[in-house]
């Protein structure tokens, strides 16, 4: 029996990653708590929504924006590329979210937003 393929949302993926990178959890506890077959999954989304340096994996992964500091045109495009889809990525949790907010306005009756002319 064909097992069928897992498919999970960029928003659940985004959670997990989040959770392995704040160090709550290894990757291979995130693998078995989430059900994710595949021993390279999340490794992979990781790959995918940038959060890896794979020029030497060896050493631990941190945010390569903050050591970049060159005048080199083609590592400054790198950068670029990567802040744009870092910044893509932003926009769809975003989008997601507020559609998430409508649903739960429209669902419970209850408005969620904060008005604009509420006095703190």
């Amino acid at each position: 029996m064909k097992t069928r393929p897992q498919y999970f949302s960029d928003s659940f993926k985004l959670g997990v990653i989040s959770r392995v990178l704040s160090g709550e959890m290894s990757k291979e506890q995130a693998r078995v708590y989430y059900g994710i077959g595949g021993n390279s999954a999340i490794l992979n989304w990781m790959r995918t929504f940038g959060y890896t340096n794979d020029s030497n994996p060896s050493r631990p992964m941190k945010d390569p924006s903050s050591t970049i500091s060159t005048d080199d045109p083609e590592v400054l495009k790198k950068q670029i590329k990567r802040l744009q889809k870092q910044l893509e990525l932003e926009q769809q949790r975003t989008e997601f979210y507020q559609i998430m907010i409508d649903i739960a306005e429209q669902e419970l009756g209850v408005p969620i937003r904060k008005k604009s002319d509420t006095k703190l």
